[in-house]
């Protein structure tokens, strides 16, 4: 068990974790050791989100900016250039030019290959990286060490557990399961197998998961007709041509001072921020870029001039993208009532201004929109239910539509009670964790320990959509690589260590 840690989860936050960590190890600021990697999918280093999928299902950030490594921008790209034999063959149609977009599971590929890569640099370095094809479904305290326990049966004793889950799914009552809905469009590959090309379809979300779902069902085929329904009728925004700024005003130095100032903040503080950031940037849209929040009421037109506008810079976007590095500050800074007002009133907007597509996405919806074979339809909605003629049916104020397949594309829960895990349960049954407000659980920003009901008296550790209450905006790569590093970095060892005779391989 010396210098033993257990990591649950093995995706993209997990290699980024392991990369600064063995390099700490090199910088001897931290133990050689064993370092059990649990995973319950068949493949390691993929995670959910960038798994074995159709090519359809593209980023959202261009090759040369996605990066699991905060310090080494520009790697995905600089892989794909170094080894086109390692990916090639199986994406023949993608060309990696700087301002492309990747097919996700061509990034899985990428993430494959840095864990062959870390787990061999490891070994020169003194680590041993142990792979387990298991899921965890309890982490227990036995005589002072984290023992973790897995679904069949085996218990590892270690120092620390970290938990890089990714996005959980929902639970769901075996009784009330209806075959006919689906609770996540992923692998959109499996849509095409489980859905007839002439079936009714509604797609239930208009964000991202949504898009890549539309996308896949047509360009596989389908014939019938889809709806996609959004209860906020807000639509993600096209990403611009702009490069990357450095920002002046709305720093992390910035916020600290005014919260030192005037004590925790508003949203209006924010927004006025953010506007003097504007006007330093780019003065002429000063006045004009930031929308009033409200849904468009011609989807068509309003992607129209999504697809306009990005072929220009879109300074807005360059801002909001440059807060990367410290949003869960901007969070923080606000206090408990404005948080809880900005998720009831703020927070659709937000996403789909901050969380925008390529402009190679809105030209496929706004084809589907103008054919007719896909509608939007704004506005709030009763749950699906079973309907005479056999169909699903969604039912708003005064009107009503009755479907063959209903496809779930928004995302999990944020209430960590409603998340399928059988590992989450048991730690927040027995006080281990504790429910943020905001969502997500309780940990300690700065180390990343998770907070339970007598404080953080466990070693154990999460980074992650399991802390979106805490830090807020965790479904970014390059957010949650950054915070993976910085819980390597803040990581203590009772012993100390010792320099390693080895030949250096940096992924």
């Amino acid at each position: 068990m010396k210098n033993a840690f257990a990591i649950v989860g093995c995706g993209a936050t997990a290699i980024a974790f392991l990369q600064r960590h063995l390099d700490r190890v090199a910088a001897c600021v931290a133990p050689a050791g064993t370092i059990y990697l649990f995973e319950k999918r068949d493949d390691f280093g993929r995670g959910a989100a960038y798994e074995d999928d159709l090519e359809s299902n593209i980023l959202n950030t261009k090759t040369s900016l996605i990066t699991p490594y905060p310090h080494l921008p520009g790697h995905f790209q600089g892989w794909l250039e170094k080894h086109p034999a390692a990916w090639r063959r199986a994406f023949p149609a993608f060309n990696p030019l700087p301002d492309s977009y990747a097919p996700r599971a061509l990034f899985g590929v990428y993430l494959q290959d840095q864990l062959k890569k870390i787990v061999l640099r490891g070994a020169s370095l003194g680590c041993q990286l142990v792979l387990m094809n298991a899921e965890v479904c309890a982490i227990d305290l036995i005589d002072g060490a984290e023992t973790v326990r897995t679904r069949c049966g085996l218990s590892i004793r270690t120092e620390k557990v970290f938990l890089f889950c990714g996005a959980l799914s929902k639970k769901t009552d075996p009784g009330q399961q209806d075959e006919r809905s689906l609770d996540t469009p992923y692998p959109v590959s499996r849509l095409l197998e489980k859905i007839s090309p002439d079936e009714r379809v509604a797609v239930i979300g208009a964000r991202l998961s949504a898009i890549d779902t539309v996308i896949a069902l047509i360009e596989g085929g389908h014939r019938g007709v889809i709806r996609m329904h959004s209860r906020s009728g807000y639509f993600p925004v096209a990403r611009g041509t702009q490069e990357r700024v450095e920002l002046k005003h709305l720093t992390q130095e910035g916020i600290r001072a005014l919260v030192a100032q005037n004590g925790p903040l508003q949203i209006s503080d924010l927004v006025a921020l953010f506007r003097k950031e504007l006007a330093a940037q780019d003065p002429t849209s000063a006045s004009v870029v930031i929308p009033l929040p409200a849904p468009p009421t011609d989807v068509i037109s309003f992607i129209e001039n999504e697809i306009t506008l990005s072929q220009s810079p879109r300074i807005w976007q360059a801002i909001l993208y440059a807060t990367n590095g410290f949003i869960e500050y901007l969070w923080q800074s606000l206090d408990d009532t404005a948080q809880a007002r900005f998720m009831s009133e703020y927070f659709s907007f937000f996403m789909a201004y901050r969380v925008s597509i390529p402009v190679e996405n809105a030209r496929k919806i706004l084809s589907y929109l103008r054919s007719g074979q896909l509608e939007f339809v704004a506005g709030s909605f009763a749950a699906p239910a079973p309907d005479d003629s056999q169909g699903l049916a969604i039912r708003g104020i005064g009107w009503a539509y009755v479907y063959d397949r209903v496809i779930y594309a928004i995302g999990f829960p944020r209430d960590a009670n409603l998340l399928e895990s059988t590992l989450l349960a048991s730690l927040l049954k027995n006080g281990t964790a504790t429910c943020h407000p905001m969502g997500g659980i309780c940990i300690d920003p700065d180390t990343y320990r998770i907070q339970g009901r007598m404080g953080s008296a466990r070693h154990i550790y999460a980074v992650g959509e399991l802390t979106v209450g805490q830090l807020f905006f965790t479904s970014a790569l390059e957010i949650n690589g950054r915070h993976a590093f910085r819980c390597a970095d803040a990581m203590e060892w009772i012993e100390g260590t010792q320099r390693v005779e080895r030949v250096e391989e940096h992924v």
